[in-house]
């Protein structure tokens, strides 16, 4: 006797009626943004639902030159592919680890 988890079952069901398209996850249609990145050659979204993260804007000046930051603000919005720069160049710094 093989006993099935739901899982396994919803993924038998939808086989029979042809519903998979093979696609484990489901991929949202993004618009246009609110926020622009704060970086001055970028021009992608810096919203929240776009993957954006709101830096303080000492932590981003250690990583580009302020004539490249747009915004004079405590806080500044950036896109993800900036925030993983930002991350990878900030790994080995010691003063942002808890």
């Amino acid at each position: 006797m093989i006993v099935m988890g739901f899982k396994s079952k919803a993924r038998k069901a939808r086989k029979g009626t042809g519903d998979d398209d093979g696609r484990k996850r489901r991929s949202k249609d993004l618009g246009d943004g609110e926020k622009s990145c704060a970086i001055k050659d970028c021009k992608n979204w810096a919203d929240k639902s776009h993957g954006g993260r709101s830096i303080a804007f000492d932590n981003l000046a250690d990583v580009w030159e302020d004539s490249e930051l747009v915004g004079e603000s405590r806080r500044l919005a950036i896109c993800k592919p900036c925030y993983r720069h930002f991350k990878k160049e900030k790994k080995d710094d010691e003063s942002q680890t808890w």
